[in-house]
């Protein structure tokens, strides 16, 4: 996952012509749905990701009818 370079951005912010801004992995892999062996979506996983989502489809239905 990149993310920003903040020990040269930091070192260069009072540069006149402006800090350098670059981006580095950091070594840390994005998130998924947890598979098997196989690569097959485990049964537990979908169901957390199911459950997930409908508590988020709700919250924003709330926030839409509350607001």
């Amino acid at each position: 996952m990149r993310e920003l370079d903040t020990a040269t951005f930091l070192m260069t912010q009072d540069n006149t012509a402006g800090p350098i801004i670059q981006f580095v992995e950091n070594g840390i892999e994005p998130q998924g749905p947890m598979t098997d062996a196989d690569g097959n979506v485990s049964k537990a996983s979908a169901a957390a990701y199911l459950v997930a989502y409908a508590l988020m489809a709700g919250f924003v239905g709330y926030l839409f009818l509350a607001l």
